[in-house]
């Protein structure tokens, strides 16, 4: 009788390399011995690791694998979010919160997602929240559709989009707080 002998193949250490907008160097290591199950997934990082700033801490980046070369995983980001706890410091009693979702494209035909939290500085009508929910879906539609999505992205990341918004929207009803929760693409 032949025995046959099976191929045994080598597992090794792949590093993660964030895009190219970013100073770090790797945002983590993935162990497989076939490198094309790396591509889609997704690995969590948060923003103050790679900005270096912590007044980021409160937000994470997903980023996702789209190739592996040279023994290396070379990602996109795929979604920017802030984190629930930071979102939930926000909140005070006596203020009206406006959560909402809106299905925006960017300037490169991307699909995302973007979840505003609005908190107003007291307690507020039912018609005021609904017209600020209004104005903010209209704003951010020209806005993300002016920019690519990197451009974007960098744009939450220095707190430039939330800050425009909440100057556009002040004119309607003055604001405690403008985050955008969740900016990811579909």
């Amino acid at each position: 009788m032949v025995q046959q002998q099976k191929k045994i193949k080598r597992k090794r250490w792949y590093p993660i390399l964030p895009t190219s907008q970013f100073r770090i160097q790797e945002i983590g290591e993935s162990f497989t011995a076939e490198p094309s199950k790396l591509i889609g997934k997704t690995v969590s990082v948060n923003a103050m690791e790679l900005t270096r700033d912590p007044k980021k801490q409160n937000v994470k980046l997903i980023f996702k694998i789209t190739e592996v070369k040279d023994n290396k995983a070379f990602t996109e980001i795929k979604s920017y979010q802030m984190l629930n706890s930071a979102v939930k410091r926000f909140i005070t009693q006596g203020k009206s919160k406006i959560d909402s979702s809106f299905k925006l494209e960017t300037k490169d035909n991307i699909n995302v997602v973007a979840k505003p939290v609005l908190i107003t500085r007291s307690k507020t009508s039912r018609s005021i929240l609904s017209r600020l929910r209004k104005n903010s879906e209209e704003f951010l539609k020209t806005t993300v559709k002016k920019n690519t999505y990197n451009e974007n992205i960098n744009l939450l990341l220095d707190a430039r989009l939330q800050s425009q918004l909440r100057e556009h929207l002040k004119k309607t009803y003055p604001l405690s707080g403008c985050h955008i929760r969740i900016f990811e693409k579909r």
